[in-house]
């Protein structure tokens, strides 16, 4: 039971970013109206959220780097769905989400999103967790006593 669970939310979660990766290829720059601009960084001296995380975005967006999350973002899908590689795979979903969470925390000052991005980090973490005993196979390396 444990381990088809444990599959599911895995397929899931994979899904979920084949499916955010596809989404983020088109290039769709957010509007930014010159109200917004103005009120925001000339009068107030502030890169505050919204602006702030939307000059940020098209930022991304023009420059690829968008594009280069997204091709991760798909690989590391693809990766989970098959079960010999589902450990690779959310191993390489994680500093992404991770990454995504934090743009989230400090530029963007929707809850909602916030809320979606941290659940989506906690879910890839929990399904991590299943793998702990290969995990600290991996990373536990012994020390050589020198006497």
């Amino acid at each position: 039971m444990k381990t088809s669970l444990h599959a599911f939310f895995a397929i899931i979660l994979g899904v979920f970013f084949i499916y955010k990766g596809i989404d983020k290829i088109p290039m769709k720059l957010k509007d930014i109206s010159k109200e917004e601009i103005v009120s925001t960084i000339i009068e107030r001296n502030s890169y505050e959220a919204p602006v702030g995380y939307k000059i940020t975005m098209n930022t991304f967006r023009q420059s690829g780097f968008i594009r280069l999350i997204a091709v991760f973002q798909i690989l590391a899908g693809i990766l989970m769905i098959l079960p010999p590689t589902r450990l690779f795979g959310l191993l390489m979903l994680l500093p992404i989400i991770l990454n995504i969470f934090f743009m989230h925390v400090f530029f963007d000052n929707r809850v909602g999103e916030n809320v979606m991005t941290g659940s989506l980090l906690f879910l890839n973490t929990i399904l991590c967790s299943y793998y702990y005993k290969d995990l600290i196979k991996i990373f536990w390396i012994k020390q050589k006593s020198l006497f």
